[in-house]
């Protein structure tokens, strides 16, 4: 395994004569191993086999300009297609007159955008782990995570424009639904760095073309610039917004959701032995990277990752329209989970979703209460705003726990909703009795709670 930096080309790169199904096989159990090691291990220690992933996956770039032609259906001809020869005198036929051809059901040992999905989750997963430590970053390897995710995203996009898949030459291959999940994470990932950048703009205008560096011919990200369509999505990030970034990320997760496999539909198809082709496998037990799957774990972390930014996010609508968004996802967890354990960690999750999207509102309408315009408690905004924290509340009350840090940030979270709502509410008796539970729930003076 290859573990120099990726900013230049492998030490044992070069040497290799030859990239074959062995070859994919070593370098899918290589990345099942950076995956497990980056869930539960140390930055230092995912690092070194994320680029080991990274190194292994440029020698295929060296050797195949589309690496999916490994692994795919060896191409048949049917024999009287074959043995029939067309009359030169013959006009032939536009292609408005010829008839719909149904595409050939998938025979292929690994999805078509299988090595792109590696390739490009390795990528997100490094900048991840770069974002957290730049000082990790070996020579020449940018201390940014920007870099690692554009790149992500140029894999993906050009495994999302195979020839196979975009001119009607390859077989009907299922949905690839974890590239897009991974996809819809990295721009969430890149929307968060925007605003990180100057939270102060409300603009938060992203503008990464100075985060690229010119890399070196040798180097795994030429190998990927140079295999971008000329034409990407990419190319619109320069003026794309955190929420213009949120869409794009909203239409991943929505197309990966949808095909996400549900636990009494999974097949897992059995272990590739012998010949590249030597087992048609059938369209519905194709199975990606990497083995363990969860769906219910899988919609918490899109949801997760969705809520947090949405508390970032500098204008209301915003904030108030992707905390719901996050929480429509968790909702359904609901359908997916075995919820005596995961019941108060939904709750809490949905409980915060709610109280993002309550607050939205909150801070304008108590500005205008302290300028005694009390007519705002009347207002559609105040109602929504209400009926969100009230929600809130009854979700952070079903997710009481056990002792500990996720307890006191519920508790902390409780109180806060429970004080917004009190500012919010017109009749005292009442505002003062969520006053007095706030109080309780935080163990604080009022005063003392935001």
């Amino acid at each position: 395994m290859d573990t120099t930096s990726t900013a230049f080309g492998g030490s044992q790169t070069e040497a290799k004569k030859s990239c074959d199904l062995e070859d994919w096989m070593d370098l899918k159990d290589l990345f099942d191993k950076a995956a497990e090691q980056y869930e539960t291990g140390s930055a230092s220690d995912s690092l070194p086999l994320l680029r080991g992933v990274i190194h292994e996956c440029h020698s295929f770039l060296n050797f195949y300009q589309d690496p999916s032609i490994l692994f795919a259906a060896p191409k048949t001809v049917d024999a009287a297609t074959a043995t029939a020869t067309t009359p030169a005198e013959e006009k032939p036929k536009q292609s408005w007159d010829l008839p719909l051809q149904k595409r050939k059901p998938c025979t292929c040992v690994e999805l078509p955008t299988a090595f792109h999905a590696i390739l490009g989750t390795a990528l997100f997963l490094f900048g991840n782990l770069i974002d957290q430590d730049g000082s990790l970053a070996l020579t020449g390897e940018p201390d940014s995570p920007i870099p690692y995710w554009l790149a992500a995203l140029d894999v993906f996009e050009t495994g999302d424009n195979l020839p196979s898949l975009v001119n009607g030459t390859g077989c009907d291959a299922p949905e690839d639904w974890r590239m897009a999940i991974i996809w819809g994470r990295t721009l969430v990932a890149i929307a968060d760095a925007t605003i990180s950048r100057d939270p102060s703009n409300t603009d938060c205008v992203a503008d990464f073309c100075a985060d690229e560096p010119a890399w070196p011919m040798e180097s795994p990200f030429a190998a990927i610039a140079m295999r971008r369509p000329p034409l990407t999505r990419r190319m619109t990030l320069s003026n794309a917004t955190p929420n213009h970034l949120m869409m794009l990320a909203m239409d991943q997760f929505s197309r990966g959701i949808f095909h996400m496999p549900h636990p009494q539909h999974l097949v897992i198809p059995p272990r590739l032995t012998g010949s590249a082709h030597s087992q048609a496998t059938p369209t519905h037990t194709i199975k990606s990277f990497p083995e363990a799957f969860s769906r219910p774990k899988e919609l918490y972390t899109i949801a997760s990752e969705v809520m947090l930014l949405s508390e970032k996010l500098p204008r209301a609508s915003e904030r108030q329209f992707w905390a719901s968004w996050a929480d429509s996802v968790l909702n359904q967890m609901k359908m997916e989970a075995d919820m005596e354990a995961w019941r108060s960690i939904i709750s809490r999750a949905r409980g915060k979703c709610w109280l993002i999207a309550g607050s939205a509102y909150a801070a304008d309408i108590e500005d205008r209460l302290e300028a005694e315009d009390y007519a705002v408690l009347n207002t559609e905004e105040a109602d929504d705003a209400r009926e969100d924290l009230q929600k809130a509340i009854a979700f952070l009350e079903k997710g009481r726990g056990q002792q500990g840090e996720e307890e006191e940030e519920r508790r902390r979270n409780l109180a806060e909703a429970l004080c917004s709502l009190g500012n919010l509410t017109a009749d005292e008796v009442v505002r003062e009795a969520l006053y007095k539970r706030a109080g309780e729930e935080s163990g604080e003076d009022l005063m003392d709670v935001d």
